[in-house]
């Protein structure tokens, strides 16, 4: 039995659909959450799907029972570093064979200005002091969050960042994320099943223990960025805006409030009951309205970004999965629609 947290919250959603992919897998998949209206879904393809109250060790223990692998999806509450303690912890307890932590590249930042990234680092900490054999995989900017501008985009033509435009990113698509978990959790059985998948009995030995970083394969900028987006959608005045911090923070938290966005968000909930999970539709989703944690790491990873320039390629997606990243271009394009200006 593989477990999944926070499948309510994009990560582990997008892992959950990806890993849903492989229909007979399903039954044997357990899924946590704690809205459990985004997950029906998931219930309904044949997914175990539980409620959890992630500060209560009785909950977590019977979320448990059964369980051999775990992937811990960080999402963004403001207690998840408590929330992972009590998961790990009872892991501890459980027997888990392996454990998958979904961390931030930032993860090593050390700065006191940045105590959101320092979230990933403690919960690090607690996978790698665990008696579980782990695996951890630290994130680069996710092409997806770009979602969130897309209504800023559309009304202003303009793409605000909080660096400057020749600042270098390396993000990667929540695809190439999903297929390096399916390469590190499922396998393909080589007796009388011969071509049929199945989980891992236990984490593959050159993978205990490993840190990988994951990042796209080509780097990028704001100044890029926007010409990427002008191709894509049309608009040859897109242009890129320096931005305060606080004041994109301002903006990201607002989008609750802006009508267009929650009509979005409202497509979305209804076209996820008929969703077949057979395709990667959950990379064009956003799914739920920023929260302040996930607002807060955002603003301090492009000031990681901008203090200490260590958004760097680092090639261990395409090394896991023998397959290339998808470029952001590839993003832009198959999304032009969400981001054309209103002209």
């Amino acid at each position: 039995m593989l477990l999944i947290t926070e499948a309510d919250q994009y990560m582990g959603y997008a892992i959950a659909s990806h890993l849903g992919r492989i229909p007979h897998l399903r039954s044997s998949m357990r899924l946590l959450c704690k809205n459990k209206k985004v997950c029906l879904n998931f219930q309904n393809k044949g997914m175990d799907v539980c409620v959890v109250d992630y500060t209560h060790p009785h909950h977590i223990s019977v979320a448990l029972r059964g369980v051999d692998h775990i992937i811990i999806a960080v999402g963004y509450d403001a207690d998840r570093v408590a929330m992972a303690k009590n998961l790990i912890q009872m892991a501890n307890q459980s027997g888990i064979q392996s454990i998958t932590l979904i961390s931030h590249v930032g993860a090593v930042s050390s700065l006191q200005q940045h105590p959101t990234l320092q979230h990933y680092g403690d919960i690090e900490q607690m996978v790698v002091d665990s008696d579980c054999p782990w695996t951890i995989l630290r994130a680069e900017w996710v092409h997806q969050y770009f979602h969130l501008w897309a209504p800023l985009v559309e009304k202003h033509g303009c793409v605000p960042l909080p660096i400057t435009e020749d600042a270098e990113l390396c993000p990667i698509d929540i695809t190439d994320i999903c297929k390096v978990i399916e390469h590190l959790v499922v396998e393909e059985k080589n007796e009388q099943g011969a071509g049929k998948l199945q989980w891992k009995a236990e984490l593959d030995e050159q993978h205990h223990g490993q840190i990988y970083t994951l990042t796209g394969s080509q780097p990028t900028n704001p100044k890029a960025l926007v010409q990427m987006l002008a191709q894509a959608t049309g608009y040859k005045k897109m242009e890129y805006r320096g931005t305060r911090p606080m004041d994109l923070a301002y903006y990201l938290q607002d989008l609750k409030h802006d009508i267009w966005f929650d009509a979005r968000l409202k497509q979305e909930n209804a076209r996820i009951y008929q969703d077949d999970l057979l395709g990667f539709n959950y990379r064009s989703k956003v799914l739920v309205a920023p929260t302040n944690t996930q607002i807060q790491t955002m603003i301090e990873y492009f000031d990681w970004v901008k203090t200490t320039s260590s958004s760097i390629i680092v090639p261990h997606a395409p090394m896991i999965t023998s397959l290339p990243c998808r470029p952001l271009r590839k993003f832009f394009q198959e999304n032009a629609n969400l981001f054309k200006p209103r002209v």
